[in-house]
């Protein structure tokens, strides 16, 4: 059994060294998916970010452009988000494909009045309601760039949690 684990790591490796130059694009997209309203559940960036990490690590990639690439497309997710709800207002719970899930709005919007700025950045950190976070900016007319500065400082950090271990685990596996 080792032996068949270690010959399809040494095999993923020479995949992901090969196709190096599709990582960051790649990672960019999924933290695109994870800032969009109703996308982000079905994207599973936590788990693949891990996994992105260890294995780009493991083939000799650096940390900070596919930190960059992550944060970048989470940020600009969000600000898809933050768009669909400034354009829309009140009416974007009943837009799709919001409308399937009304519920997350007035969860993010109690959130947002309670904590405000950092309600984007904590709720970068809390699945459900990470995209929809933004939404509830947008509807509720916070400053776009304060907007920005909150959606780009947590994005950072979401990139950064999500993927730096995937780099330190791929020390244990050599």
């Amino acid at each position: 059994m080792f032996a068949s684990v270690s010959q399809w790591w040494d095999s993923a490796l020479v995949f992901v060294q090969q196709n190096a130059h599709l990582t960051g694009p790649l990672v960019f997209a999924l933290g695109f998916g994870e800032g969009i309203a109703f996308i982000s559940l079905f994207v599973p960036s936590t788990f693949l970010f891990l996994g992105i990490g260890a294995m780009h690590s493991a083939s000799g990639g650096e940390f900070w452009p596919i930190w960059l690439a992550g944060a970048a497309g989470a940020a600009a997710g969000d600000s898809v988000s933050y768009a669909l709800g400034w354009y829309f207002k009140q009416d974007v719970r009943r837009v799709w494909p919001i409308r399937k899930y009304p519920e997350l709005i007035p969860r993010g919007q109690i959130l947002f009045e309670r904590w405000g700025v950092l309600s984007i950045i904590a709720g970068k950190f809390i699945g459900g309601l990470r995209p929809f976070i933004p939404v509830v900016a947008g509807t509720l007319n916070m400053p776009l760039g304060l907007f920005l500065l909150a959606s780009v400082t947590s994005s950072l950090l979401w990139a950064g949690v999500f993927l730096a271990p995937g780099y330190g685990l791929s020390f244990l596996m050599h």
